[in-house]
């Protein structure tokens, strides 16, 4: 099957390279550069972590997702999956209910061997921390983070090699359709790019292409910040691996110093609404709401320089779960996007969960990311998390 995947984030190049694997003629399409500068997936870091409150289902595809990180680590020759930790952090007691507490105690049920913290153990190991501020938690030692630009430009080689033909200049503004099916894309050039099967894996720019989904996917920015920190050791591990902050009420959450002396702040809250091609630079409250919690939680960096800021566009879903399926009245057109701030860490299995729904095989996880509507009882809420 000839099939035009649009956006080379880490669903396109994800999708791109399992389906060529699989003896498809694919073509990846993307505005470039690659990796694209405004991609939700283009950062120095992510976090890969099991914990997901209660909620099984996201836990047991983590694990698996965990397991290929570490495969991924050998396949391709260098540490892609930093196994070092993360720490949940309180400013309250765990109670059930809470995303720390749920997510304790179904990891402990799973097996995973968990170290809970009180104020006295996160004074001691944690000690960049505001003393007395946090009063419980844990550290999850099998969670960390993942370059998320270089996995992204190591897929994108992985797939030419695959034999994906990869054209990174390349804008899309319609989709074509004939009698009721979508055979191709128009791009800003006025080329016709034909295909059996678009795939749309446009992340915040995809409402744009599939104006259907406005409503259903939607673009919020959510802030970030690089430090630049001094004595950039004492943020690094174990003292100071990654880190959540109350997170299912404040969203703040970061990570150790990278070699450069870089700390990388963000905070996954209610964020700004955006479209897809407004401005991504922080408004001065933005900052300055960072350096508050800065000042608050982690004072010995509340006035490191700011060397990078952006709003990190989410493609957030109604539910929060991912969207990946065929359009069900348009043929010739498929969607896999709605990454929703929580998708990166799952890309060693993103591809194979997409191919297998584009060849319409059964998979697992294939019926939570369906096409769907709000309010349908078959899909249970996600919590969000970067």
């Amino acid at each position: 099957m000839n099939i035009l995947v649009i956006g080379a984030g880490v669903f396109g190049v994800t999708a791109a390279l399992e389906l060529a694997r699989r003896g498809h003629d694919v073509r990846l399409v993307d505005p470039g550069p690659l990796p694209h500068p405004e991609a939700s997936s283009t950062d120095i870091s992510k976090i890969v972590r099991l914990d997901y409150g209660a909620e099984a289902h996201w836990t047991e595809l983590a694990e698996l997702a965990r397991r290929r990180w570490l495969e991924w680590n050998q396949e391709f020759g260098e540490i892609l999956f930093h196994e070092v930790g993360m720490a949940c952090l309180t400013s309250q007691a765990m109670v059930p209910g809470g995303f720390e507490y749920d997510s304790f105690e179904l990891l402990t049920d799973r097996g995973w061997q968990l170290r809970r913290l009180d104020v006295d153990a996160i004074a001691a190991e944690l000690p960049a921390f505001r003393s007395q501020h946090y009063v419980e938690g844990y550290v999850n030692p099998f969670s960390g983070w993942t370059p998320s630009r270089r996995v992204v430009e190591l897929l994108l080689e992985r797939a030419c090699e695959a034999g994906v033909g990869v054209e990174s200049s390349c804008r899309s503004v319609e989709l074509l359709s004939r009698d009721d099916r979508v055979v191709g894309m128009l791009d800003d050039r006025g080329r016709e790019h034909a295909a059996d099967l678009v795939l749309v894996a446009a992340g915040a720019w995809t409402p744009a292409l599939v104006p259907e989904l406005q409503g259903r996917l939607t673009c919020i920015g959510q802030p970030v910040v690089h430090l630049r920190v001094e004595d950039a050791d004492s943020f690094r591990p174990p003292q100071f691996p990654v880190w959540t902050s109350d997170i299912g009420t404040t969203g703040w959450y970061g990570f150790p110093a990278t070699e450069g002396g870089i700390v990388k702040i963000g905070n996954h809250g209610p964020g700004r609404l955006l479209r897809a091609t407004d401005s991504k630079l922080l408004q001065p409250a933005e900052v300055e709401h960072c350096r508050e919690f800065l000042k608050t939680c982690l004072p010995a960096i509340s006035e490191a320089p700011i060397v990078e800021e952006r709003l990190c566009l989410y493609c957030d879903t109604f539910d929060h779960a991912f969207w990946i399926d065929h359009h069900p009245d348009r043929a010739g057109l498929f969607v896999a996007a709605g990454g929703s701030g929580h998708g990166f860490k799952f890309a060693p299995v993103l591809g194979e969960i997409i191919a297998d729904v584009v060849e319409r095989r059964s998979n697992p996880w294939a019926a939570r990311f369906a096409w769907r509507d709000p309010g349908d009882p078959l899909f249970e809420s996600c919590r969000r998390l970067s």
